[in-house]
């Protein structure tokens, strides 16, 4: 069951560029809350308390109860959340309303764990397709994470949705035969032995080849003799 955390926040009034990212630096991040049974209000939230929230074992599927000044607590769910990409910090977040009697579609990681016989016996590797699949449960249901054991796997075999252990009133919407994880050959990447390969040089475009330039050299020119351009000027009345 995934916890609930409670955030005080305070409304946005500030939306200058410059205000926005002086507060910015001194740990506040700008962000909007909106659902079906509230008004869009935009906010900011304390970049520390906002990070121990997600940095849990729920991580952004989190659920956040947020409190505008002296209004009435909002159970919330994060929906998208911008980075810089070049520092990487948090520059702004969405939350969006939800109903913990209501049916809501997230996305819950995959990961796998045991050592596959396929690669420590057969020396294959192992390849993960689906690092994340996406799942329909109440809010209150929303797995952690979804684990599969690959300690049987063997060289050549594979594991699907299908394969992934789910509890109920947790369906995943993906397609049960997707593939999820398999062990493959490794991939080999044949060099070519010295002296094997010859290294053509560049050729440059609009260069004559050295035959074709001899042969030019060889035959007489055919070409007229370029006559003198006529003179257009008009002679002035002596």
């Amino acid at each position: 069951m995934v916890d609930e955390v409670k955030l005080d926040v305070q409304e946005r009034k500030v939306f200058k560029r410059s205000r926005v990212n002086e507060l910015r630096g001194q740990g506040s991040i700008p962000a909007v809350l909106y659902g079906p049974d509230i008004e869009n209000v935009s906010i900011f939230i304390d970049e520390k308390e906002f990070k121990e929230a997600i940095y849990t074992e729920h991580g952004e599927n989190v659920l956040i109860k947020i409190k505008v000044g002296k209004s009435k607590p909002v159970t919330s769910i994060i929906k998208e959340i911008q980075v810089n990409p070049v520092s990487m910090k948090i520059i702004h977040v969405d939350f969006a309303q939800i109903s913990l009697t209501e049916k809501i579609e997230v996305n819950v990681p995959v990961e796998i764990e045991g050592k596959a016989p396929g690669v420590e016996t057969e020396g294959g590797v192992i390849d993960q397709i689906v690092r994340e699949v996406r799942v329909s449960c109440l809010p209150t249901k929303i797995p952690n994470k979804f684990i599969i054991d690959v300690s049987e796997l063997n060289l050549g075999e594979s594991i699907t949705i299908a394969g992934i252990k789910t509890v109920e009133g947790v369906e995943i919407l993906k397609d049960d035969e997707r593939l999820v994880v398999h062990v493959v050959e490794p991939t080999e990447i044949e060099e070519p032995e010295e002296g094997e390969e010859e290294i053509a040089e560049p050729e440059v475009i609009g260069a004559e080849k050295p035959e074709a330039a001899a042969e030019e050299a060889a035959e007489p020119s055919k070409e007229e003799p370029a006559k003198a351009p006529e003179d257009k000027e008009t002679k002035s009345d002596e």
